[in-house]
This record gives structure tokens, C-alpha cells and sequence, in this order.
């Protein structure tokens, strides 16, 4: 074989070595990612995303926005409405608590005073010089509530004025993020420290059909590991990294370098399901560029060798091989 053939033929392999050597899937789904307010930056994740079945969804900002809202204000008297608001929203400044900052949306703060939080019952203090308490509709005295959500009482002047009822703020897109996510594969389950009935409602507003309340921390740890106890891969989305989940999706990047992660602008459902689909493309992508580029490299060491590719074709032939590879990387 001459030097001349050995040098075409030698070219004509690149566009196999091209395809392997270069990430250009990945290089394409990091883009993608990024315009979508997803950070691939993990390549553990990378890895694992596209075997990922199942993903425990917490409560907090995934299918909500992470906070609650008003959903029923209702007073004894209809004159009482605007007192209500007013007096419970200003003392709501006063607590942090989702509850609390959930009602405090109704009015401005007001001249607060004399706040004190009762565990277990609610808040008392002074707005205007008027002594209100907020709090369990039986720590006031007030005939106890069923709603959906969390009820509480109000009371101003030692007087009963209403009832304020608050609810988890579920994201419009919720419904159409859990679908994608079971339309490619992946079973949604919620888990949330709420009751069961709140949970519950949640879930079948969202679409779930799997879900677990009272799921405190520790909980939530065992629920991953009896999910893959059963051979599944488990991926979390939350506030909260998880140590034992295969995958898991966070606003800031874990602190434990054993947690396999990707950073996402939001928790969104629907920015959840949008991740998983790039990563199954993108594994899509690599093997369809390297099945492509080893292909085009066998062909171009037949015709090389077969003197049937001469240096400026072989040349040429290398060009549009690896243009090709490229172009299977990027479209699939």
C-alpha cells in the first residue's frame, strides 16, 4: 500500500475518532439548557438523567410557587370584611411563616406593637392600639373549621370577626408539566409535610396519581430509598437535596460533592419534565452521532483502501463526514 493511499486512508477514519472524541450532544443540550434555566454542569448527572423513572416532587415550589395564598376570607358580620383583612394582613407582617406571609399579602403592616407568637396557637400583638389575635380557630375560643387548606381565626377588641382560610398556590402549568413527565416515561409522586387531605386535593388538582403526606425530612430519605429498593431510578426535585436519590434537582448547587445535581432557575414541574427530555435526547443524540461517524469512517476506509478516494477527495470526504456527524449531534 503506498504512502498516499495509508495518508487517504488514515483521513477518512477521522470522522469515527470525530464522533467519538468530540461531546458535541452534550455541547448542543448544555445550549439548549441553558436558554431554559437549566445548568448542566454535573457530568455524574448527565449520566444518569436519561435512566431516570421516577421523580419525588416536594410540595414547595415544584407544583406550587413555594408560597401559599388567601383563598377565602369570610367574616361573622359582612361589615367585618374590611377589618378583617386589614387587621389580620398587618399583624401577618409581623411572622414568617407561610401562613403568616400569605395573609400579611391582604394589607399594609399598620403601627404594630406587643407581638408575641404562642407555639401552637398563633400570634397576638397591637395594630393601632387594637389587640389582635391570629391563630387556631380553638385557641380563640372560635367553633373549629374543615376546609381545604389551613383555617384560622381572627380576633380583634377580645372580639371573634372571621375566618381566613389559605392554600397552597399552585403553579397554572403544573397539570401539563406532570403529563410530560408521564408521557415520557418518568411517574410523578408528590410528597409534602401537609396533611392528608391537603395532600391529597393537591395531588389530584396537579394530576398525580402517587403521593405521601406527612413526609417529614427523614422520611423522605427512606421513601427514595424504598423507591429504588423496588429497582427504580429516583430522581428529587425540592428545596432539600437528597444523599440517597440517583438524581436531583436544585435551585443552588449541593454542598456534598456525592450528590449528583442539576441547577435549575426554578423548581417548575414543568422545568423538572423540560430537563429530563434534553438529557434523553441529548443520549439519543450521541449514540445516533457516533453510530453515524463510525459508519462514514468504515466507508471511507473501503474507498481509501480501494484506491477509490484519492488525497483531495479523501480530504473533502472528511469535511462533510464530520459535517454530517455534526449535523446528527445537533438535530438527532
Amino acid at each position: 500500500m503506498s504512502l498516499e493511499t495509508v495518508v487517504c486512508v488514515l483521513i477518512a477514519a477521522l470522522p469515527a475518532l470525530f464522533a467519538y472524541a468530540t461531546p458535541l450532544s452534550l455541547w448542543f443540550a448544555r445550549a439548549r439548557a441553558r436558554a431554559a434555566g437549566i445548568f448542566l454542569d454535573d457530568r455524574g448527572a448527565l449520566a444518569v438523567g436519561p435512566r431516570v423513572d421516577t421523580v419525588l416532587l416536594d410540595r414547595w415550589g415544584t407544583v406550587t410557587t413555594g408560597q401559599l395564598r388567601v383563598v377565602n376570607v369570610e367574616p361573622v358580620e359582612p361589615d367585618h370584611e374590611r377589618n378583617l383583612r386589614w387587621f389580620a394582613g398587618a399583624l401577618g407582617h409581623a411572622a414568617d411563616d407561610p401562613v403568616s406571609r400569605a395573609i400579611a399579602r391582604l394589607s399594609a403592616r399598620g403601627k404594630l406593637s406587643q407581638v408575641q407568637q404562642h407555639a401552637g396557637g398563633g400570634i397576638s400583638g397591637s395594630v393601632d392600639r387594637h389587640p389582635v389575635r391570629v391563630g387556631r380557630p380553638d385557641w380563640l375560643g372560635m367553633a373549629a373549621r374543615d376546609d381545604v387548606g389551613v383555617t384560622v381565626g381572627v380576633q380583634v377588641d377580645s372580639r371573634p370577626i372571621g375566618y381566613i382560610t389559605v392554600a397552597d398556590d399552585v403553579r397554572p402549568s403544573a397539570a401539563d408539566g406532570v403529563r410530560r413527565l408521564r408521557s415520557d416515561g418518568v411517574e410523578p409522586v408528590l410528597v409534602s409535610e401537609d396533611t392528608e387531605r391537603n395532600t391529597r386535593q393537591l395531588a389530584e388538582t396537579c394530576g398525580i396519581e402517587q403521593w405521601h403526606a406527612d413526609a417529614a425530612p427523614d422520611a423522605r430519605e427512606r421513601l427514595v430509598s424504598d423507591y429504588r429498593g423496588r429497582g427504580r431510578v429516583v430522581a428529587v426535585a425540592g428545596p432539600v437535596s437528597s444523599t440517597s436519590a440517583d438524581l436531583t434537582f436544585a435551585e443552588t448547587r449541593p454542598e456534598s460533592a456525592q450528590v449528583r445535581a442539576i441547577r435549575l432557575a426554578d423548581l417548575d414541574v414543568g422545568r423538572v419534565a423540560t430537563a429530563l427530555s434534553l438529557l434523553r435526547a441529548a443520549a439519543t443524540r450521541a449514540t445516533r452521532s457516533r453510530r453515524t461517524g463510525l459508519v462514514l469512517g468504515v466507508l471511507g476506509i473501503g474507498l481509501a483502501a480501494a484506491n477509490l478516494l484519492p488525497l483531495p477527495a479523501a480530504a473533502g470526504y472528511l469535511l462533510v463526514a464530520c459535517a454530517l456527524v455534526t449535523l446528527v449531534a445537533a438535530r438527532g
